[in-house]
């Protein structure tokens, strides 16, 4: 987890520095926010994700005023709670994604940039070993790491809040800085971590609503 982390970073700090030479091409944002996914049924199988909470770091090239592609990591950690009568199974698990989209942004202002996306990702689901419990006891659960494909959706706006502060707005670097919120929604095919009695063959949906801070350059 910390080599990819490190990855992710590096990736970042080199897109930033390409970034440093253009005219507001390229911005970087990092920000979090709750996960709220829903519980499906199937095969007489119930699962039930807890809530948790999400960092989210994005890169974003402009190709033109309106145009633009991003690349998301993100990483969040829950538990899968699956309900098999008249078992119940609980996987401590932890959530990495990768994802790219397509971005439009409406119109930009002085102080404003709306805009929506649309893209693809990877979920990677990472099972924590020795955490896992059947009917709250500590039980050994043979489960697998698991790669679900997933439709990523969402829509926001970008705010140059801190060009507006006293203390802050004649620093050059204001023009460059803006408070991200955005809607993130992730369509995928619920984990079973390869475990038969955990089979739903349902669709999970995750919401993500986040805040952020962005750089832009």
């Amino acid at each position: 987890m910390l080599r990819t982390t490190g990855i992710v970073l590096a990736a970042v700090f080199l897109l930033t520095s390409i970034g440093l030479g253009q005219d507001n091409r390229f911005d970087v944002s990092l920000g979090g926010g709750p996960v709220i996914t829903n519980h499906v049924t199937g095969n007489g199988t119930t699962l039930t994700p807890t809530k948790s909470g999400a960092v989210l770091v994005t890169g974003r090239y402009r190709l033109s005023e309106r145009n633009s592609l991003e690349l998301n990591y993100g990483r969040t950690v829950d538990s899968q709670i699956f309900f098999a009568s008249p078992l119940t199974y609980r996987i401590h698990n932890t959530i990495s994604e990768y994802s790219g989209a397509y971005v439009f942004s409406f119109f930009q202002s002085e102080t404003l940039e709306p805009f929506v996306f649309a893209g693809a990702a990877a979920l990677i689901f990472y099972p924590g070993y020795g955490l896992s419990t059947v009917n709250d006891v500590l039980t050994n659960i043979p489960a697998s790491q698991q790669t679900k494909p997933a439709f990523l959706y969402g829509g926001g706006l970008d705010y140059r809040l801190f060009s507006r502060l006293p203390l802050i707005r004649r620093s050059s670097l204001a023009n460059h800085l803006a408070l991200r919120l955005q809607y993130r929604g992730l369509l995928y095919k619920a984990p079973d971590f390869k475990v038969q009695n955990l089979f739903t063959g349902a669709r999970g949906h995750m919401a993500e609503p986040t805040i952020g801070v962005v750089v832009k350059f």
